[in-house]
């Protein structure tokens, strides 16, 4: 990878805030210098391992070090994400589970009429949509309103791994940016098992300067 292509000197701002439980939830910039994210890398692979108690071999390292290099770059570049964090609990021998946050501007009159979440329903094209399980539900944000929605999404990454997306749309009042809030796991399981802390997390969620 190129010293271009990730690095950059440019720690970034906050734009989408929490307050949510620092032990549970873990800050990735998606602007670092290389000296940074190796320091950062380090000490969050150790801090993870001890934790859950078991071995960080050179294959673990070098498996995370390749996810989240990549990570940053898709989130950063492609999905042009506000913020991003991570799920601690979930264990080094596991694909690590990222959310990131995005600030949306929608006028239309209530959530499931913006882009934001209509998004998330559509089927992937180059999947059979009977393959495809899509579920929705009424999400409310004691900091960004009533008029949210969370929606799960599974589809077949490939033949043997069942991609799971989770995601938080807030409809904000007039003058405020909606907020959406997205991660994605390829084991059903694991986000079956955090589904509690996820939206717990996604309530947490606040604009800066947004009264609490």
């Amino acid at each position: 990878m190129s010293e271009g292509t990730l690095w950059s000197a440019d720690l970034g701002e906050l734009r989408v805030d929490t307050d949510a439980n620092k032990g549970l939830w873990g800050y990735l910039w998606l602007q670092m210098d290389k000296k940074t994210f190796k320091g950062w890398l380090d000490a969050s692979l150790a801090h993870l391992a001890a934790a859950h108690n078991i071995e960080l071999t050179r294959k673990l390292r070098r498996h995370h070090k390749s996810f989240f290099e990549q990570t940053i770059v898709m989130l950063r570049d492609t999905l042009q994400a506000d913020e991003a964090f991570i799920y601690h609990p979930v264990p080094l021998t596991y694909m690590p589970l990222v959310v990131h946050a995005t600030r949306i501007h929608c006028a239309a009159r209530d959530a499931s009429s913006c882009e934001g979440i209509t998004g998330a329903t559509v089927p992937h094209p180059e999947i059979p949509e009977w393959q495809q399980r899509t579920g929705s539900i009424p999400f409310t944000s004691p900091h960004l309103g009533e008029d949210g929605v969370r929606v799960t999404k599974s589809y077949p990454a490939d033949s043997t791994i069942m991609m799971t997306a989770v995601t938080y749309y807030s409809h904000t009042p007039p003058g405020l940016p909606d907020v959406l809030l997205r991660g994605h796991h390829d084991d059903p399981e694991v986000i079956a098992a955090v589904m509690e802390p996820l939206d717990d997390f996604a309530r947490t969620l606040r604009l800066p300067r947004v009264p609490r």
